[in-house]
């Protein structure tokens, strides 16, 4: 079976190195393997010190890497759509090199690796595919693109496009162009497309994600929210990377207090990511750069192990969607009801644990839709936390 391994996390974490050391570990585990990069800063080619381009690179034996080209993706896949909303947003009086902007949605790029990516494992290419995805945020709601688009928008499409020249006339009058049947033809391919990817990227033997974050507050925080994400979208996210830890040597130095606060975020990081395995990776003396670099980092991460097994496979958070209200299931083993004391601050949820080592406590972002919801109540049912959203009172 194919393995799929999405890499993303806060700016600036380590996604790019922690990315190459996982494929260059199952390359040499013997998997035929591909590292896909939608960073459109090129890091790959920084770390690995090769051209990397829109064409298969090999790096080293069983791996090459591939830069995503938007452009030539978008030529290739978008091109008729991309025109059609210009030709609208033109129709509307918008400065021509404004509507390609505008046309030019978010999240293309992702989008494109996406489709690339697809293509990839319909030919059967390779054994792994390791993709350096762009931040948190905009790679989520990447991933999601295949659930937006539906069966029913592909269905609604083909059946409007046998009415399409009736609707001539009319536009002629609004001056708002009708799609051509290129379009819709095109429109209808990328759904079906969406449609078998996102097949693919949620299914967990086939597919994992991997959140990187760095030991500091806006990095773990920003990883609890891609984690609450991922269960929304129904990805199985499998290993978390905490990455550039300071060694202990530096207890006595200058930056002591920063390795204070690490050791401080570390242990939340334990609770609050439980019971998703955690692999904690050294911050280098030197920037890791260059094959022999890598190959060090991905010895110390991976030592022996296969990164292309199922590291985990369960959501620690899900989010259950009702007619008048959603409910999140946190479990948390071992908890009393006594022991635990729930409050919420705007879009977060505050959970007080009591423990054998003391009071702590869970800070859990909430999806957007909790600004419709008050909260009505939390329970534990067999080791699961389940709070409840409803209604705002009158």
């Amino acid at each position: 079976m194919q393995r799929v391994l999405f890499v993303t996390g806060k700016g600036g974490v380590g996604k790019s190195t922690l990315s190459s050391a996982t494929a260059f570990k199952t390359s040499k585990l013997g998997y035929d393997t591909l590292l896909i990069s939608t960073d459109p800063a090129h890091t790959l080619s920084d770390l690995f010190g090769i051209r990397i381009n829109a064409e298969e690179t090999r790096i080293a034996e069983n791996l090459e890497a591939v830069q995503v080209d938007v452009v030539h993706e978008v030529t290739k896949h978008y091109a008729e759509i991309m025109e059609f909303i210009t030709e609208v947003l033109k129709a509307r009086q918008i400065d021509e090199i404004v509507a390609y902007e505008i046309a030019n949605f978010p999240g293309i790029t992702g989008a494109a690796a996406l489709l690339k990516l697809l293509r990839y494992l319909e030919e059967g290419t390779h054994d792994v595919y390791v993709l350096d995805m762009v931040p948190s945020g905009d790679a989520l709601r990447i991933l999601y693109l295949p659930f937006i688009f539906s069966r029913f928008s592909r269905k609604f499409m083909k059946l409007f496009a046998p009415f399409i020249d009736f609707g001539r006339p009319l536009a002629s009058i609004t001056n708002i162009p009708l799609p051509s049947r290129e379009v819709i033809e095109t429109e209808v391919k990328l759904l079906d497309m969406l449609e078998r990817i996102h097949a693919l990227i949620t299914d967990p033997k086939v597919t994992s994600l991997r959140i990187v974050m760095n030991p500091d507050a806006f990095s773990i925080e920003n990883a609890k929210r891609t984690l609450v994400q991922a269960s929304i979208y129904g990805l199985n996210t499998d290993l978390v990377f905490i990455n550039k830890i300071y060694p202990e040597e530096l207890s006595n130095g200058y930056l002591g207090d920063w390795l204070k606060a690490q050791k401080e975020y570390l242990a939340r990081c334990e609770l609050e990511f439980s019971p998703i395995p955690i692999k904690k990776v050294r911050l280098f003396s030197k920037e890791v750069r260059g094959l022999e670099a890598i190959e060090s980092l991905t010895n110390e991460v991976f030592g022996e192990e296969d990164p292309a097994k199922v590291y985990h496979e369960s959501r620690p958070i899900e989010i259950l969607n009702y007619s008048k209200g959603f409910e999140i299931v946190v479990r948390i083993p071992n908890v009393k009801k006594e022991d635990l004391e729930v409050e919420r601050f705007g879009d977060e949820l505050l959970v007080h644990l009591t423990t054998e080592i003391g009071r702590s406590a869970i800070i859990l972002p909430l999806p957007a839709i909790a600004y419709k919801y008050s909260m009505k109540r939390a329970k534990i049912i067999n080791g699961e936390l389940h709070i409840y959203f409803g209604e705002v009172d009158e």
